[in-house]
């Protein structure tokens, strides 16, 4: 089974919670069938339930364009369906993920993934419409096209309009036929506006009555974002604060998150589970290389078992492949000079030559508007573990080296598709292959992108930074330099030896940040990501236990990781402490799952003081309890958010009145605002935590692959 398919029963309550806040009653209902029968058939699905066919079908609709469940139909008599467990969780990273395209290719992109989230999957064709409505133009494709998805016009779903004008439905992987009578127009988009707050198609509003903040635009701006500021935001946004301009500037920002692997474009192997994926490549590979027939003998299925995993990573790497998206008029470097306009004919007047320099126009081609694209959800881990290494430099090393280290990191990201791999047995590139010059960096490189305002001395010995740059000035009793330097007036040579300084920091502290390589007699460095994100893990796993047990328990924990699995005596020897002392805390752990412990009797008789007690730890099961631990906390947050949030409906319902919204004094009392107050700041709270236990779900799941007890 695939390891993030390895789902829990906390982990479907999550889930299921985070679909209804996201797209409603129905949706979620019709998903906690899958989570607690597992993969199943239309006819299975009615069976199960007590909703009738039309009502199984829309949420269907809505969840395979969410691609929260896959589907497949290998069997010809009838299409299976089965939870996307990774997709359905990073329901709770939709405003995140925002965050991290705005800090990374500004606001423009990040508005466009936004959209690309709440809808799941459209075509480009279909984008630039919502962004740039034109009657003509839809009147065209609908003409033409029809709607997307074998989906016919219907209640408009999860989406808000765009300047008074909702356009047509994004195009799509086709959707098994079975559902083409659900007649569901699955979703619209805006141009800087957040999501509806329930915008679900249903198809019945008796089951649409939810009206709670979605998760996803309640973790903006560092996971939190209250009613005020969402409210400002979607004014600045109708105002034209962040409005993508053009088709051009839309074009552009499309291709830079093609081009960086931020989005991807839609294929039909998405939507197959990791089973069905191994069974498509079990049948390609027997039909190519053993005439449809097992074969016989022990070396002869390995060989069948490695090309089958070839084959499977064949699949996806095809699947992820980015797709030949060039922007109508492509964007001059930043350093660029302007270049003329102009085209010299020949003497025939036929043919026109561009000017030695120019960049040409490229007109978009119908090919271009076809492309169905989505937001790639392995770039997030990604970009993720790129932030939380840069917090933890910043917090044991300083703000400058973390900016130079978040320089490198970025640098490093582009290139790296996933934080691990799931295929079994490969090796991956970006931690193995040091020779590839994309895994690698120098100061030079980091000096020339790190901000001219960042005072590079800071952090760093002053005698250090006098030696290598001011030759006239001298360092006091105070530790002060005299006559002063100035960090902005240093050439770009010296202030790559100082950044070369705050690597060299990194490369020193005991978590091995970055890892020296050379080449040709210059300093190049590499991060060995594997190795940072175990560490992550213990230190995760050791915090926790200090919160529960004390320094005694993380001390009990490191000594069984070095020394094994040990007895009462060979445990009391290693921590210097009686068997008294350790017994309780041993026991305690063992309970919580973060310890093991096994008893082997010396006789027959099974008598306490004639059992053998071995305790030892396991790296990967305390991560699994860890990784429950924590999903049990999110649902609690979710349900005390649901508890709070009833306890105020009548307040919040008024506050959310059209009418109220932005005239707040003027329409509450001092009574009501109060209240309304006093809600902001108990759901910012809640909201805040609910991100933080997020951090640690991605610490201990996402960055590093499945571990084994040293």
């Amino acid at each position: 089974m695939s390891y993030s398919q390895r789902e829990s029963p906390i982990l479907g309550t999550l889930c299921e919670r985070l679909v209804q806040d996201q797209y409603g009653e129905l949706a979620a209902r019709v998903f906690s069938i899958f989570a607690r029968y597992g993969r199943q058939t239309l006819a299975a699905l009615t069976r199960a339930s007590y909703l009738n066919g039309r009502q199984i079908k829309h949420g269907l609709v809505v969840l395979i364009q969410q691609h929260l469940i896959f589907h497949s139909s290998a069997d010809p008599r009838a299409t299976s369906y089965e939870v996307d467990w990774a997709q359905a969780y990073a329901l709770v990273r939709y405003g995140k993920i925002s965050v991290l395209v705005e800090n990374r290719m500004g606001k423009e992109a990040a508005n466009v993934v936004s959209n690309l989230l709440s809808l799941g999957h459209t075509r480009v064709a279909d984008l630039k419409e919502a962004y740039f409505p034109s009657h003509k133009a839809s009147a065209a494709n609908g003409e033409a096209n029809g709607l997307a998805n074998g989906a016919v016009a219907g209640p408009k779903a999860n989406g808000v309009k765009l300047n008074g004008t909702t356009p047509k439905t994004n195009g799509a992987v086709e959707i098994p036929s079975e559902l083409d009578d659900a007649k569901l127009a699955v979703a619209t988009l805006t141009n800087g506006d957040a999501p509806t707050e329930n915008g679900t198609a249903n198809g019945t509003p008796e089951m649409n009555g939810n009206k709670k903040r979605p998760i996803s635009e309640a973790t903006k701006s560092n996971g939190i974002e209250s009613k005020e500021a969402k409210t400002s935001q979607e004014a600045q946004m109708v105002d034209g604060a962040n409005e993508i301009k053009s088709v051009d500037d839309l074009e552009r920002v499309l291709e830079r998150l093609i081009d960086r692997g931020w989005v991807v474009q839609v294929d039909e192997t998405h939507y197959l589970s990791p089973g069905d994926a191994h069974i498509l490549a079990r049948e390609q590979v027997m039909d190519e290389s053993y005439q449809g027939s097992l074969p016989s003998g022990t070396k002869a299925k390995e060989m069948m078992n490695q090309q089958i995993l070839e084959r499977k990573r064949e699949i996806r790497d095809d699947a992820l492949k980015k797709p030949h998206f060039v922007a109508s008029k492509r964007a001059a470097p930043d350093n660029s000079p302007p270049q003329a306009n102009k085209r010299t004919k020949l003497n025939n007047g036929e043919t026109a030559i561009a000017i030695p320099g120019m960049v040409p126009a490229q007109p978009t081609s119908q090919s271009q508007d076809r492309i169905v694209l989505r937001v790639n959800l392995e770039k997030v881990a990604v970009a993720m573990r790129t932030d939380a290494l840069v917090r933890l430099v910043e917090q044991r090393l300083g703000h400058v080296t973390a900016e130079c280290y978040k320089i490198m990191l970025y640098h490093l990201e582009r290139h790296i598709p996933r934080c691990w791999d799931e295929l079994e047995g490969e090796i991956v590139p970006f931690n193995a292959d040091l020779t590839d010059p994309r895994f690698r960096t120098t100061s030079q490189n980091v000096a020339k992108k790190l901000d001219r305002k960042i005072d590079v001395f800071e952090g760093l010995d002053p005698a250090t930074v006098v030696k290598e740059v001011g030759r006239n000035s001298k360092v006091d009793s105070k530790n002060r330099v005299h006559p002063p330097l100035h960090p902005h007036k240093i050439s770009l040579d010296i202030k790559a030896k100082i950044v070369d300084k705050h690597i060299n920091m990194l490369a020193e502290d005991p978590l091995r940040f970055v890892t020296w390589v050379s080449r040709n007699g210059v300093n190049e460095w590499t991060v060995q990501f594997d190795e940072i994100s175990k560490a992550f893990v213990q230190a995760e796993i050791e915090k926790t236990i200090e919160a529960r047990k004390g320094p005694l328990g993380v001390k009990l924990v490191r000594a069984l990781k070095k020394k094994g699995k040990l007895d009462e005596r060979q445990t009391s020897i290693a921590m210097m402490m009686s068997a008294t002392e350790i017994r309780g805390v041993v026991n305690d752990l063992a309970v919580q799952g973060y310890v093991q412990t096994q008893e082997i009797p010396k006789v027959d008789r099974r008598e306490a003081k004639l059992t053998m007690i071995y305790t030892w730890y396991d790296i990967q099961r305390a991560r699994e309890k860890l990784l429950h631990d924590t999903y049990k906390g999110m649902v609690r947050i979710l349900q005390r958010l649901e508890f709070e949030s009833k306890q105020r409906e009548t307040l919040l319902r008024k506050a959310e009145r059209s009418d109220v919204v932005g005239n707040e004094t003027k329409w509450l009392s001092k009574f009501e605002l109060e209240k309304l107050k006093e809600w902001r700041d108990i759901e910012e709270k809640l909201l805040l935590q609910l991100e933080r236990e997020d951090e640690v779900v991605a610490v201990v799941r996402d960055f590093v692959r499945p571990m084994l007890s040293i």
